[in-house]
């Protein structure tokens, strides 16, 4: 079978060389679609975008927007030792006016200069703007610094507790305003025909939530606005998932882009100086490029936006592609400056690799679909695209690239000497055949030491620590989560299941002492920094109306007077009781705000509301969501459909190394050099004090990739060679001046490419430059020294049939 697949890959080239112009035709034909869908493609680094659809989690956290809007606010934080002053408060006011003026997408904005007064005259409720008449003399503003530094709403939400420190909150739109037109009286009154006719289908169609591209530009308005008001005296601060999370979309994108570049740069001059020849250089790169757009054009086709984790999609096609296309160039040249005949040149190199390649694409694809089964959309997504640009990249390194080479004009370069990378090789081969025995032994130990270190690798997931330390994005949420006490929030919904549950005074004082409990909770990671319910609007409305004395700051005891004191503030014209209970009075929201945590350090906090509402509301549905429960549910996910899915990858790979080798126990043992490199990866990790993240967590993915590449190739040919002449030694020099020569030129291109990703700014672009490039270094020794000693004992054994 092996001999009939390899003449069939002689004749195709054959075909090729003769039909080179027809091939390249078929081929544009074939990708224009694909391509022509690439501008489409989109960017999504929102929280809620790591879920499928059809994600409990989201669908609860939709319900929640629906209802209560979006959770994830911009907090502008002004730190100053003069707040509570005239001119402040005229520059509070005006960025205030400003942002509410010329930001998009803002649903509402809150500062002291607009947060609600509720206080009582007589017997009058009135909730008032707190600089509600604006002051015009000290003392006006000493009057307002009392109110605010005493009021229990304002600490640690607008004002810090040593009132150095002051936020504008900024509510954004849950919904997309993307499609939305104006439409004339005319198309108005032409729609209620159609209404009438039955056609009211954008009734009940669906609404999208604010996307991620509308949230970039909130957040380049709101940066661009404060950073006009920055001036001696007075520190500005942007915090917030929006802002993080558009930061963290911005530097990553910047970072994966220029190095990116910096690969193609590095892969360009090193093909050439391998090669010295232009289409050497060029044809990879044109197979990469067109196998990275033809994936990217299907991915926006099939309506798949590009998020964090599909971002290491071009790196594995980078890497697969590169693999690939020097192993045709490598042996295509080297028969070519031996022969002079362009025609065998390419018969002889898709008869000898040319089956070795589809093997390992086809492999490659086995192991990286895996992950679409994975409970993280965009690891689903991975998997799916990542598969499909591996075997596209396959279809074109075995037709366009030999085409190519058919219609180029070129000179036979023929060899005086052995070059310096023969002459290497032939050193190199040496070794693990003398000390196959010390290679086998060294691995096991070190495996060993790696997979015992591998236990105390960290387990996060908190993309603050992706920015560098000085990183504005995380001084600014540190900053803000020391002095206000957080800056996302846990958002708790108690539904009652009955109209009016909440007018119950037994079931808000039970409320008001969960608040208070769940204020004092601190663990080794994080605390709670305050809760907002609609307890604090009880309690508020209830001293206003006795006198505002502080000794009725409690929950009434009587249901009547709760109802009289709700329709009293919501009639005094504040909007707040929607923010905290929907219409019915049935469902309360509490949002419990804390500092920006690790997702992994979070579920002990998540833990303790479940638990605590649970048992003060055992009746009750409880809800818990927001931004802290989306990460915890997606890290737990990744990890989780990771484990499966690298344990579904193992197996088919398994059961594909048998197929390829043709024997089970040759199978078998060729995946110890496929999982070496990963295994040692994770000691690299423990030395490095790398976490296991979502990033690094994917890292496996191209490993998997790489080092079952080059395992194929080089038991592939080993085995030929082996059965040729009953040698190992022998077969393993000659594996290694074919195939070895490959092998050694992509991991040099390679591993110098991500490694030039430490130079990123972003941590997390860092580590996946370090990690990455290391396991390619790391499967190529694992393939140059494991492989052929296994083989060597095989051989003994007389297992090679």
């Amino acid at each position: 079978m092996h001999n009939k697949l390899e003449n069939l890959m002689g004749k195709m080239g054959a075909f090729i060389y003769d039909n080179p112009l027809k091939v390249i035709m078929f081929i544009v034909i074939l990708l224009a679609f694909p391509l022509s869908h690439v501008p489409q493609i989109k960017m999504d680094t929102s929280t809620e975008g790591f879920m499928h659809d059809d994600d409990p989690v989201l669908l609860e956290y939709n319900d929640f927007r629906a209802q209560f809007g979006r959770d994830e606010r911009v907090i502008v934080a002004l730190k100053s030792d003069n707040i509570f002053t005239l001119q402040f408060f005229e520059t509070l006011k005006t960025l205030h006016e400003e942002i509410e003026s010329n930001v998009p997408f803002v649903d509402d904005i809150t500062s002291l200069y607009n947060v609600r007064n509720t206080r009582g005259e007589g017997d009058k409720l009135i909730t008032d703007d707190l600089l509600e008449p604006f002051p015009t003399t000290q003392e006006e503003v000493e009057a307002i610094k009392q109110r605010a530094l005493t009021s229990h709403f304002y600490k640690d939400l607008f004002i810090s507790r040593d009132g150095k420190m002051t936020t504008l909150i900024i509510e954004t739109d849950a919904y997309s305003h993307e499609g939305e037109e104006k439409v004339s009286d005319i198309d108005a009154f032409d729609e209620g025909f159609e209404e009438d006719a039955g056609i009211g289908a954008s009734e009940t169609k669906e609404r999208a939530f604010l996307t991620d591209r509308e949230n970039a530009q909130l957040v380049s308005a709101v940066l661009a606005i404060t950073q006009k008001y920055k001036k001696e005296g007075v520190e500005i601060y942007v915090a917030g998932s929006p802002s993080v999370n558009h930061a963290l979309k911005s530097q990553m994108q910047a970072d994966m882009q220029k190095f990116m570049r910096i690969t193609f740069l590095i892969i360009l001059v090193f093909l050439f100086v391998m090669f010295r020849r232009a289409s050497a250089v060029f044809y990879p790169l044109i197979v990469i490029i067109l196998s990275l757009l033809a994936t990217v054009g299907t991915m926006a086709w099939s309506g798949v936006a590009f998020k964090l984790p599909t971002q290491i999609v071009p790196s594995l096609l980078l890497a697969v592609s590169i693999g690939a296309t020097v192993h045709i160039l490598s042996i295509f040249f080297d028969k070519f400056n031996t022969s002079g005949n362009k025609k065998a040149s390419i018969i002889y190199t898709l008869k000898h690799s040319g089956l070795a390649i589809a093997m390992t694409s086809v492999t490659t694809a086995i192991g990286v679909g895996s992950f679409s089964g994975s409970q993280v959309a965009p690891i689903s997504d991975l998997g799916r695209f990542a598969s499909l640009g591996v075997m596209i990249s396959l279809f074109l390194t075995l037709t366009l690239l030999p085409a190519l080479l058919s219609i180029t004009k070129m000179k036979q370069k023929v060899k005086t000497e052995a070059g310096k990378l023969d002459r290497f090789m032939k050193k190199l081969a040496v070794i693990p055949v003398n000390h196959y025995k010390s290679i086998i032994v060294v691995s096991t130990v070190l495996v060993f030491v790696a997979l015992a270190a591998a236990i105390k690798i960290e387990l996060s997931h908190n993309p603050l620590k992706w920015f560098q330390p000085d990183s504005y994005d995380r001084i600014s949420t540190e900053t803000i989560d020391e002095k206000l006490n957080g800056s996302v929030t846990i958002e708790l919904i108690i539904d009652t299941q009955k109209e009016n549950g909440w007018n119950d005074p037994i079931r808000l004082e039970k409320l008001n002492k969960l608040s208070k409990e769940m204020e004092q909770y601190v663990d080794n990671y994080t605390h709670i920094g305050k809760v907002v319910s609609l307890a604090t609007i009880v309690k508020e409305t209830n001293r206003a109306l006795h006198e505002n004395k502080e000794t009725y700051y409690t929950i009434p005891d009587n249901a009547d007077l709760v109802s009289q004191e709700l329709l009293l503030f919501e009639n005094s014209g504040s909007d707040d009781l929607e923010d905290v209970v929907d219409s019915q009075i049935s469902k309360a929201r509490i949002s419990i705000k804390l500092p920006w945590t690790d997702a992994v350090r979070a579920t002990q906090v998540l833990g303790y509301v479940k638990e605590i509402a649970t048992k003060t509301f055992p009746d009750d549905v409880i809800v818990t969501t927001g931004m802290i429960p989306l990460l915890i549910n997606t890290f737990s996910h990744a990890v989780s459909s990771s484990v499966t899915s690298y344990f579904i990858a193992f197996v088919g790979i398994t059961f594909m190394m048998m197929l390829i080798l043709g024997s089970v126990r040759i199978g078998l043992i060729s995946m110890i050099p496929n999982l070496t490199p990963i295994i040692m990866g994770l000691l690299l990790m423990y030395f490095a004090h790398i976490p296991l993240d979502m990033f690094t967590l994917l890292i496996g993915s191209i490993a998997i990739g790489l080092a079952v590449d080059d395992t194929i190739h080089f038991l592939h040919n080993f085995r030929r060679y082996y059965l040729e002449s009953g040698d190992s030694a022998k077969a393993i020099e000659q594996t290694f001046f074919t195939t070895g020569k490959a092998m050694v030129i992509t991991t040099i291109v390679l591993s110098l490419g991500f490694y030039a990703y430490m130079m990123a700014n972003m941590i997390s672009v860092q580590n996946f430059g370090l990690l990455t490039g290391s396991v390619i270094v790391l499967a190529l020794l694992a393939d140059l020294l494991l492989a052929p000693a296994l083989m060597i004992v095989i051989a003994k054994r007389g297992w090679i049939k």
